[in-house]
């Protein structure tokens, strides 16, 4: 796993939904950071080079029409914009192995 985040041909994108819930989390305490606030996390993943991915009318739409397999709305968001933007979604989650979208990391 960890070559394909290092490999410099790839292009690793963050939803802003992703970046949304780990705030929140954090934010609330309930996500043990290195970090301790919001603003200092943020930091850290900006430093990290990524790409943001916005969320979009269209994803919120293709989100709300996914079949009710998973319930979490921000991993129904990251299915939906891995399936629009035609990229692999990083997870663990056997849950979303059932849409079929790529995933990374099963």
């Amino acid at each position: 796993m960890s070559e394909l985040l290092e490999d410099p041909a790839n292009q690793l994108l963050v939803s802003y939904a992703a970046v949304w819930e780990m705030l929140n989390k954090i934010g609330r305490g309930g996500l043990i950071a290195a970090e301790d606030s919001v603003p200092k996390a943020f930091g850290r993943i900006q430093d990290l080079g990524v790409t943001f991915l916005p969320v979009t009318i269209n994803h919120i739409l293709s989100a709300a029409s996914l079949p009710d397999i998973h319930r979490d709305p921000y991993d129904r968001m990251y299915i939906a914009q891995a399936l629009a933007e035609g990229v692999p979604l990083v997870t663990v989650d056997p849950d979303i192995w059932k849409y079929s979208v790529e995933t990374i990391w099963k």
